[in-house]
């Protein structure tokens, strides 16, 4: 693992949530293949889904021609199969919990940045037993067209009075990987994720790293560097 040449004290940590500390594929699969049964009939376009978008542009990109008034249908079906019982299907990934217990002991803040509705996402952190570990946190909302990660990232900085030279984004990605250039900010590629991730060479504002417990190996070797 290479690490960027500049040393910072990393003082907090944007963590994406889907992918990247939790895996929510069973579910989300689960909800979407309930939706596209019940509206269309038709299950088979639940494989084709961008996980990593918000929940209309995840729509689209399995059924990029459906009408608007279908993609609409398909969208409140999944968020009634989800919220029902699928979001429960949900669980950590390995080390998750530890790694947070460790970076909150140095020091280092952390808040979750997500595509996920909000209140969706706090009921699953909760849920995880992962709350504690947070200060915040910002996803989308519950109505109205989605926001860029960028702009969601840009009001936890603004609203926590966070440094962007000195907070690290750990994704899973593209959209993370952007979020994170949008504000000058490192990014901590997790390449066991979902993705989709393009893989690029580690520079001075990306680090790849296989797991979590790499990405906070990273992180706290920068705070005794």
């Amino acid at each position: 693992m290479r690490v960027p040449r500049r040393s910072p004290r990393w003082t907090a940590a944007l963590f994406d949530l889907d992918g990247t500390l939790v895996d929510t594929r069973p579910g989300m699969r689960g909800a979407l293949r309930a939706a596209f049964a019940e509206v269309t009939g038709n299950d088979s376009f639940a494989e084709l889904v961008d996980l990593s978008l918000p929940l209309e542009d995840m729509i689209r990109s399995a059924d990029p021609a459906a009408p608007p008034a279908r993609q609409g249908e398909l969208s409140a079906a999944f968020r009634r199969h989800y919220d029902s019982t699928f979001w429960k299907e949900a669980h950590p990934y390995p080390r998750a919990k530890e790694c947070l217990r460790d970076l909150g002991a140095s020091g280092v803040r952390a808040f979750v940045i997500t595509n996920k509705r909000e209140s969706a996402a706090e009921r699953l952190v909760e849920h995880l037993g992962l709350a504690d570990y947070f200060e915040g946190v910002v996803g989308q909302p519950e109505v109205g067209d989605p926001l860029p990660k960028s702009e969601l990232a840009g009001r936890c900085l603004t609203s926590h009075g966070l440094d962007p030279t000195t907070t690290v984004v750990v994704g899973d990605s593209n959209h993370d990987a952007i979020m994170a250039a949008s504000w000058g900010m490192t990014f901590i590629a997790v390449t066991c994720g979902i993705g989709p991730l393009s893989h690029v060479s580690a520079g001075d504002e990306r680090v790849e790293v296989d797991n979590l417990t790499d990405a906070t190996a990273f992180v706290l070797l920068r705070l005794q560097g």
